[in-house]
C-alpha cells in the first residue's frame, strides 16, 4: 500500500468516526416504541435541523474541496504514483459515498416520518 493511500484511509476514519459520533448522539433524542421502532408522532428532531444536517454540508463541503484538490494536482502533471493523487482520489470516493447515504438516509428518515404522522393526508 502506498503512502497516500494509508494516509488517507486513516483521516478518512478519524473524520468518518467523529461524523459518526455527532450523528448517533442524537438517538437519545428519538422517541422509540415498545418493539423500538421510531415513534414518528413523538420524535420531532426529523423534523428540524440538526447537527446531521450540519455533518452532512461539512461532509459534502470537504468532498468538494477534495476533488478540487484532486483536480489541481492533476493539472500540475502529477499521475496515480503521487501520494497526493492517491490521497484525494480516496477522501473523494470515500465521501462523496458517505454524504450520498448519509443524505439519503435523512430523507427517508423525513419522508417515512411524514407518512406516519400525516397519512390520512395521503390517503
Amino acid at each position: 500500500m502506498d503512502l497516500g493511500w494509508l494516509i488517507s484511509t486513516i483521516v478518512a476514519t478519524i473524520l468518518g468516526a467523529t461524523f459518526a459520533t455527532l450523528i448517533i448522539t442524537m438517538n437519545k433524542k428519538v422517541v422509540r416504541d415498545r418493539k423500538g421502532n421510531i415513534d414518528f408522532s413523538r420524535s420531532d428532531i426529523y423534523f428540524q435541523w440538526t447537527r446531521w444536517d450540519y455533518v452532512i454540508i461539512i461532509a459534502a463541503v470537504y468532498t468538494f474541496l477534495c476533488i478540487l484538490g484532486l483536480f489541481l494536482f492533476l493539472l500540475r502533471g502529477d499521475n496515480i504514483d503521487s501520494p497526493w493523487i492517491q490521497f484525494f482520489i480516496h477522501q473523494t470516493f470515500v465521501f462523496s459515498l458517505i454524504t450520498f447515504i448519509w443524505f439519503i438516509t435523512r430523507i427517508a428518515f423525513v419522508f417515512k416520518g411524514i407518512k406516519e404522522r400525516w397519512s390520512d393526508e395521503f390517503k
